[in-house]
């Protein structure tokens, strides 16, 4: 169903962007999540597009959906904002950007409910802050929901 969502024309698919959240008010926030990363691990990704270090730079919800280029950034911060605009708003967000110096890998995720729900770190799965400790990560960035302003939208 989502791998049509990402060729849709800007309007559609902010419409259906909508849709999608209202949704998600619909259900308790464990499904909402599973939901959520369904959707936004189909989005099409690009190697690189937006700067993790530099999050003023950061285009809007709007712009983001509009753009539509998809690198490790801009998939967390896509998560963030679609359930930052649902009633789960209050559910305590991050972006977060870790590096993995053996593998040399970079993970840029979303970090929900304090860690519970950790999302963009493999594509179709939801992880946890144990298997994150696991791999013994550094990490690099770390920016709260009143970090990226959030509340401003």
């Amino acid at each position: 169903m989502w791998q049509n969502f990402w060729n849709l024309r800007v309007n559609d698919r902010l419409a259906e962007w909508k849709d999608f959240r209202h949704e998600l008010d619909r259900l308790p926030l464990e499904s909402a999540v599973i939901e959520l990363n369904n959707m936004w691990s189909t989005a099409p990704f690009v190697n690189y597009n937006l700067d993790p270090s530099d999050p003023n730079t950061w285009p809007d919800p709007w712009t983001l959906l509009a753009e539509n280029y998809w690198c490790d950034v801009a998939k967390a911060l896509g998560i963030l904002y679609t359930i930052y605009f649902t009633h789960h708003r209050n559910t305590p967000m991050e972006l977060r950007v870790y590096y993995d110096y053996k593998d040399k890998q970079r993970y840029t995720v979303a970090w929900l409910d304090d860690g519970k729900y950790i999302l963009n770190y493999w594509p179709y799965e939801i992880v946890n802050t144990k298997q994150v400790e696991e791999k013994q990560l550094h990490l690099l960035y770390q920016y709260s929901s009143t970090d990226l302003a959030l509340e401003k939208y």
